[in-house]
């Protein structure tokens, strides 16, 4: 009964932790719906600016259902499976996909607002206002418009509506920060796991992490193909979405040059709250109630122990498999922030600098 108890305590305790962060990914999604409804600003144009004159393609090369399945359902199923299948670790699942939500919640509602507020025409903006390329159902030609006299024109000319509001969100590209968002997310998530920078210097390590990035560069470029948007429309766009990408992943890793960087962060709660006795296979000696109980999230490592003010007394033949007590475990800090605080060799004290430590 008491264990019970105490489970139902450790649940309440982790979910409260994270569900504000459920909560403001969400709000911050309620507002990019919110936000996406808004006329953008109407810049005025020139109607001898080539660089608006292209055609309007019916078809785009990556439309927003493959851009969804590329840039989000994707990198969500391979970091899933990496978490569940090979790292077997609910800890890892959740930080993973709390990190994807935040980044491209981010991306969406950051890039829909610069849309609006700068309002810069498309390349294909002239086309969509007057029907440049389709003569035969009212067209107008491109030698028969000219600007007023000493001045800009604006969208009180077009005599086409349906695609006019559209045709004012050409700054940044959301295809391409939506893609580098979410593979970008992926991409890092790789290289922690792959331990890209060992200073070993693996290619087989590169490709795999690279390889993400190209496909996210491969769908930026294309919306300069569809003449979708300008080239400084899809630079600034990548930035925003890799941006986001790093920005939400260390909320929730560790740093790419850390040796621990294939592990997530600890899960954020009080110390009595984490599971110990039985439930993890720590024993019930004398010292786990002065020391730090610390615990990798990983069950199957070789080195996985428990930190205490002196020696470890913890095997790695008592490790459980898969289950749900592995949300609560704790994971091993980076060696530059640990150390017993007196510059001695002991590495497996808790420093009381250390990040992966609940506060």
């Amino acid at each position: 009964m008491f264990s019970v108890l105490q489970m139902q305590s450790r649940t309440k305790a982790l979910f409260t932790s994270y569900c504000k962060d459920w909560i403001l990914v969400v709000v911050v999604l309620v507002a990019f719906s919110i936000v996406d409804q808004l006329e953008p600003f109407h810049r005025q144009f020139s109607v001898r600016d080539v660089t608006i004159q292209h055609p309007f393609a019916k078809q785009e090369t990556v439309p927003v259902w493959l851009l969804l399945t590329l840039s989000f359902l994707l990198p969500m199923a391979t970091m899933g499976a990496i978490a569940v299948f090979q790292r077997r670790s609910y800890t890892d699942l959740h930080n993973a996909l709390l990190g994807l939500f935040l980044a491209q919640s981010l991306v969406l509602i950051v890039t829909d607002s610069i849309k609006i507020a700068v309002g810069r025409p498309r390349p294909d903006f002239l086309d969509r206002c007057l029907s440049l390329y389709d003569n035969a159902n009212a067209g107008i030609p491109l030698d028969q418009l000219n600007n007023p006299v000493n001045l800009l024109s604006n969208s009180t000319i077009c005599t086409r509506t349906d695609l006019l509001r559209d045709g004012f969100k050409s700054f940044p590209s959301g295809h391409s920060s939506f893609s580098f968002g979410g593979l970008g997310f992926l991409s890092m998530y790789l290289a922690g796991k792959l331990h890209l920078f060992d200073e070993r210097g693996h290619i087989y390590k590169s490709l795999v992490v690279l390889a993400p990035m190209i496909l996210a560069a491969l769908i930026a470029t294309s919306r300069v193909a569809d003449y979708r948007h300008h080239w400084q429309d899809v630079t600034v766009g990548s930035f925003i979405g890799f941006f986001f990408a790093v920005f939400a992943y260390r909320q929730y890793y560790p740093s790419l040059a850390s040796n621990k960087s294939d592990r997530p962060f600890s899960p954020r709660i009080r110390e009595d709250f984490l599971p110990g006795g039985s439930f993890l296979g720590i024993g019930s000696g004398s010292n786990d109630n002065n020391g730090q109980r610390y615990r990798d999230d990983a069950g199957d490592d070789d080195d996985t122990r428990v930190a205490l003010d002196g020696p470890s007394h913890h095997s790695a033949e008592n490790e459980s498999g898969i289950g749900f007590g592995q949300f609560f475990r704790r994971d091993r800090t980076d060696e530059s922030l640990t150390g017993n605080g007196h510059g001695g060799p002991n590495k497996n004290v808790v420093g009381t600098e250390s990040r992966l430590l609940p506060v």
